[in-house]
């Protein structure tokens, strides 16, 4: 069997040559840099969101544009992420360095930043200089005023060199600062025309309320994009073709749709299963070819859910008896009606334990909200988890 590379990638962030589909996201976020405007990215963990942004973020930073792409859970506290925005605009200018120190001083002078250069890498370091802790809201009033300086940098730049800001994770500024953080953040950047923001994150149900409901500050504040599963024809075709380059027999198309049916189509999880699918057909030895089966597909999710088994055990074990209750029946139910007083009666619970339970759920990150057609469904963040309850707890 000829030993090329498994083409199935998962856990981390796909290039622009790696995507299935999302051309129509990635645009949108190229736009919205190019014209000076502002998105919102809201989708569930999983569904490539990340990848998006980096796949956009190369487009323009080839085309030359200036793009800083950060994370802000990456960052303890807004002092931090604010010294890795001034930072990030530092070394995105410093191809002439004298210059590039004095417009960082000039541009983002109310943060006093202090710009150090040198190190085993030579590498440029910001720290802000001033105290955070001085006043309140002050770190919220930090990250203010590195707007404000990013686009005053951006106003200095031609007017053909797009600059652009995107912030992954977006929720955990707000929850940091509050909500007069959004309140802060508006009054800055409804202001600003030169500077395109990108404000992603994964927490659907905080992001939602935030851009949608009319008394939050950050409500039409820009245009807001959803992100779903991606279109199944395109995501079949993928694997179908993935799988042939690679030597093996796909006989029709019911292997394939099985692994997407498995993963729920969320497009991490579809490409663990299509490796480890990969890689059990890669172990098959003799002449022939090996093919794609049924019985393939059910033993690499074997294989994939026993793989993840310390995992979904600390998971469960460290969850209440009301809601581990709570996930066998959106298992059961398949995620429907489960804040119905029915519902709540057949497990022996008032609705607002059940109701308060999957609040819970939700903020662990294993539940979150599917809404289509009119209604709301309860997800599995990751759908490997209820096979998982499956395999091991229901049995």
């Amino acid at each position: 069997m000829d030993s090329k590379s498994n083409p199935f990638r998962f856990g981390g962030d796909l290039g622009a040559d790696e995507l299935v589909d999302r051309v129509e996201e990635t645009a949108l976020v190229e736009s919205t840099i190019r014209n000076g405007e502002k998105l919102f990215l809201i989708g569930p963990r999983r569904f490539g969101k990340t990848s998006i942004l980096r796949s956009a973020d190369e487009k323009l930073t080839a085309a030359g544009a200036v793009v800083l792409r950060l994370d802000a859970e990456a960052y303890p506290t807004i002092d931090m992420l604010v010294s890795k925005i001034v930072t990030a605009a530092a070394t995105r200018l410093k191809g002439k360095l004298d210059l590039g120190i004095e417009q960082i001083s000039r541009f983002f002078s109310r943060l006093k930043p202090e710009i150090k250069y040198g190190g085993v890498e030579q590498e440029l370091s910001v720290s802000i200089g001033v105290d955070s802790s001085a006043e309140e809201n002050r770190p919220v009033k930090l990250f203010v005023d590195a707007l404000d300086g990013l686009e005053a940098l951006a106003l200095s730049q031609p007017g053909s060199r797009p600059v652009g800001l995107i912030i992954d994770e977006f929720q955990a500024v707000v929850a940091r600062g509050g909500i007069e953080a959004e309140a802060q953040i508006r009054s800055a950047i409804q202001e600003h025309r030169r500077v395109g923001y990108v404000f992603a994150g994964s927490q659907t149900r905080i992001m939602t309320d935030m851009t949608m409901r009319h008394e939050r500050p950050l409500y039409r504040l820009g245009t807001n994009r959803f992100i779903g599963p991606l279109p199944a024809d395109e995501f079949s075709a993928h694997l179908l073709k993935h799988f042939r380059h690679g030597g093996f027999v796909v006989p029709n198309a019911v292997p394939v749709q099985s692994i997407l049916d498995l993963a729920e189509e969320v497009p991490f999880n579809v490409q663990m299963l299509a490796h480890n699918c990969w890689e059990e057909l890669r172990s098959k030895g003799g002449s022939k070819q090996p093919k794609l089966t049924m019985q393939i597909v059910e033993a690499a999710l074997r294989r994939t859910v026993n793989g993840l088994d310390p995992w979904y055990t600390e998971s469960w074990t460290r969850l209440t008896t009301v809601q581990q209750k709570t996930l066998l029946a959106v298992i059961q139910r398949e995620g429907t009606r489960m804040s119905s007083s029915e519902a709540a009666r057949s497990l022996g619970l008032a609705v607002s334990s059940l109701q308060s339970a999957i609040r819970g759920l939700q903020d662990q990150n294993i539940l979150r909200d599917d809404p289509a057609a009119g209604r709301i469904r309860l997800r599995f963040v990751d759908p490997f988890f209820p096979h998982w309850i499956r395999m091991v707890v229901i049995r």
